[in-house]
């Protein structure tokens, strides 16, 4: 159990926050103490921000209508590009062959020391157990060239200093660099851009090359077929004597040339983007090959169920045009259902890509080559559909064709075949040359439109922020550490405590030591009678009758008398569960409370362990109570003592006996009880803590009733529990509780009020 296996009220909040102020405060101080500290020695972070544009360069990429997705994924692979450590390691080779090698943070060449760099350097110092180096931190100088050690020890800085942002919507580039110096950001963050200028540069030239050549083996292939296809023609017109076909043949004849040439096309188209990708995958781990080749299935799964409306409208466009003409209107309506669905199939499209180059790559270093791939691969599963959709129709027109005569049949296909290779090799030439264009120019598509310059204020640290943060982490720092503190205090602090054995509070006795200023300053205080260590053992109802704690003696009386009205209790017995908690001063002071009534009073010291009752009444110890039991004292009068205040006797302890629980249980000490309930009108007796020892339990059957005081913020609740469970199980009188000692630091609730009322009302009295 703990004190916070109950809600807390409000007002228990406050005290909470009360009880503990020295720690919070603590706290609290320490933590801005050290936001302070961290904000005073944290160099500053200057920005500087270059901008880009990426130009599209003609005939740079063949985009079907399916594809069109292809200027996001572009620009991802820009960002990637320059996140790369090919950029950094080449950023590092400039600025290393350069002349601000020496003066350069990046290097450790020049080191920033803020304003608090003395008091850094002194708490490092102390904490660190003699392994900080003051020299580490020194400038340090580099007199040998460049290598790729080099690069690859400070590629890291640039990475983690470099930030790149592509604006939504434009073909703009942000690239910010952050320094402790401003001038060292806007060199960085310049030099960055003109190394992925050059670097741009250079891929896109590779790319072109590796194009002319493919397209130019392309092209000479292509015209060998057409040479083939046209030599076809003229031999089978002379040896069959054919002439030029007319009417329906012909349209067949064109429609099918037509279809096969795209097929061709498609073909064509395949090959490139297959080069493409072999180019691609050779810059690719197997891992990266793995993640394209899963993101490609997943992308090409779902464009086959968006092209089924598209092929079902194409097949009804064929029948309506066979039967009706190319300029019916059910036929320009099927046009224009086709145009809009091609449109929503490029925006379906975009999305699928970007999603799955996001979702399915989260490392983003690998994005710039794999994003590429992917296009080009969706962009090869398009060409496959089409190509299929266009076999298909070629299927329909070929079919009609073969009702031809044979003769004009075999020359209708032979003038297919020559113009599908005439339309493709026109085709093809036409990409080689803007291939040549491409390689030719040498410019790159990459265009600095806005130089970094030097940043004048930085971006960090933010003195207030820092701050306020640290107020915050102090606050909910010390709210861990007291609800901790709380939760592990096992002592009773709260009336539920009490309230959950069924017990009532009889009293609460505020601690001396807690006394108020005015208290302290009383005239006992200034006499120097008694110190605060020895007064906690006095007698205070005697020593100061109108302070504040004795009128709460003088209210646990008064709980006493008006307990139980239709008993008159003659007989009581003080006890605690452990040791230390206040049992024999309590006792002593009611005794006086009760003869300051005019009540006869007799104080009997049963605690035949450690007894103190003598000490704090300044009596002999024996003889006592033992040396009646043990029946060396026959006249049990001989051993009551009287005291200065009227009404009151006492019986101390006499010799401690090597058997304390066998007297207290004897029948002479039953018989005494009784005989003393008879001749006095009160009769206290102070016993051993009910824990420790039996010797309360032997008696406590013949008692009226059983008090026990509990010490707030010490007693322990398990061992408060198995009192009370060992007085119930000899079915003891208990009357009620008392609460000792009671601050406003130990306790919660009614405890603390009750305290500030007694503390009130004895305040104003001399």
């Amino acid at each position: 159990m703990n004190n916070f296996e109950n809600n807390l009220s409000l007002n228990d909040i406050f005290l909470l926050i009360r009880v503990n102020s020295k720690i919070i405060a603590l706290l609290i101080s320490v933590c801005i103490a050290i936001s302070a500290y961290h904000t005073y020695t944290t160099p500053p972070v200057y920005k500087a921000t270059t901008a880009v544009m990426i130009k599209e360069i003609p005939g740079s990429s063949m985009v079907m209508s399916i594809g069109g997705y292809r200027q996001n994924s572009r620009m991802s692979n820009e960002v990637q590009l320059l996140r790369s450590r090919r950029v950094a390691n080449e950023v590092i080779k400039r600025l290393w062959q350069s002349d601000l090698r020496n003066s350069l943070n990046i290097f450790g060449t020049r080191i920033f020391y803020p304003k608090g760099e003395r008091v850094r350097r002194i708490v490092k110092e102390l904490f660190s157990l003699g392994f900080y180096d003051p020299s580490e931190e020194s400038a340090k100088s580099y007199d040998e060239p460049f290598s790729n050690e080099i690069a690859e020890r400070f590629a890291n800085k640039v990475i983690s200093g470099l930030r790149v942002v592509h604006r939504e919507g434009t073909d703009i580039i942000d690239i910010s660099y952050s320094s402790v110096y401003g001038k060292e950001a806007m060199t960085i963050a310049n030099m960055i851009a003109a190394v992925y200028k050059d670097l741009e540069k250079e891929i896109s030239a590779e790319e072109a090359n590796s194009s002319v050549e493919f397209l130019d083996q392309m092209v000479k292939r292509q015209e060998d077929k057409l040479s083939e296809a046209e030599e076809a023609i003229k031999n089978y017109k002379i040896d069959y004597n054919m002439y030029d076909s007319e009417g329906s043949a012909t349209l067949f004849n064109n429609r099918l040339a037509t279809l096969e040439s795209e097929i061709y096309n498609h073909f064509a188209e395949t090959n490139i983007r297959n080069e493409q990708i072999i180019f691609l995958e050779s810059k690719l781990t197997e891992d990266e090959k793995n993640l394209a080749d899963k993101i490609s299935t997943d992308i090409n799964a779902q464009m086959v169920a968006l092209r089924s409306d598209i092929t079902a409208l194409e097949s009804q466009l064929i029948q309506n045009s066979m039967i009706y003409g190319e300029t019916h209107g059910a036929v320009i309506e099927i046009n224009k259902k086709l145009a809009i669905l091609k449109i929503e199939l490029d925006k379906k499209v975009k999305a699928l890509i970007g999603e799955g180059i996001t979702i399915g790559d989260p490392l983003v270093e690998r994005q710039n080559n794999i994003s590429q791939l992917l296009s080009l691969r969706s962009e090869i599963f398009g060409l496959n559909l089409k190509r299929e959709e266009t076999l298909k129709l070629k299927e329909i027109y070929s079919n009609k064709i073969s009702e031809l005569p044979e003769k004009q049949l075999n020359l209708s296909r032979l003038k297919r075949d020559e113009s599908v290779l005439t339309q493709n090799y026109s085709f093809i030439r036409q990409q080689l040359e803007a291939a040549k264009i491409r390689a030719a120019s040498g410019s790159g598509k990459v265009q600095i439109i806005d130089v970094a310059r030097k940043p004048e204020t930085p971006i960090s640290p933010n003195n207030f922020n820092d701050l306020f943060q640290g107020f915050i982490f102090s606050i909910f720092l010390a709210t861990i550490v007291v609800y901790v503190k709380e939760f592990l205090d096992n002592s009773i602090r709260k009336p539920v405590d009490i309230e959950n054995h069924n017990l009532s509070i009889l009293g609460i006795i505020p601690s001396i030591g807690s006394q108020n200023n005015d208290y302290k300053s009383s005239l006992l205080f200034r006499a120097g009678r008694k110190t605060n260590k020895s007064i906690k053992r006095s007698i205070i109802t005697k020593e100061d009758p109108r302070s504040p704690i004795s009128e709460a003696y003088r209210s646990l009386r008064t709980s006493l008398l008006y307990t139980d009205v239709d008993m008159d209790t003659k007989s009581i017995l003080v006890s605690s569960a452990g040791p230390g908690e206040g049992k024999t001063t309590t006792v002593a002071n009611m005794a006086i409370t009760y003869a300051n009534l005019g009540k006869k009073t007799l104080l009997v010291d049963t605690d035949l362990r450690r007894p103190v009752v003598h000490k704090v009444l300044e009596l002999n110890k024996e003889p006592g109570i033992t040396n009646y039991l043990a029946g060396a004292t026959k006249n049990f009068s001989d051993l009551v003592q009287k005291t200065d205040i009227h009404n009151l006797s006492v019986v101390s302890s006499g010799i401690i006996p090597p058997n304390p629980s066998e007297l207290l249980g004897s029948e002479k000490m039953a018989n005494l009880i009784t005989k003393l309930e008879k001749e006095w009108d009160v009769v206290l007796f102070d016993s051993p803590p009910l824990v420790a020892v039996t010797d309360a339990t032997m008696i406590s059957k013949e008692i009226d009733k059983i008090v026990i005081v509990v010490k707030v913020g010490q007693t322990n609740k398990g061992a408060f529990s198995r009192t009370i469970e060992l007085l119930n199980n000899v079915k003891a009188p208990i009357g009620g509780v008392v609460l000792n000692a009671v601050t406003q630091n130990n306790s919660y609730g009614s405890y603390y009020y009750y305290y500030q009322y007694y503390n009130y009302y004895g305040s104003d009295k001399a």
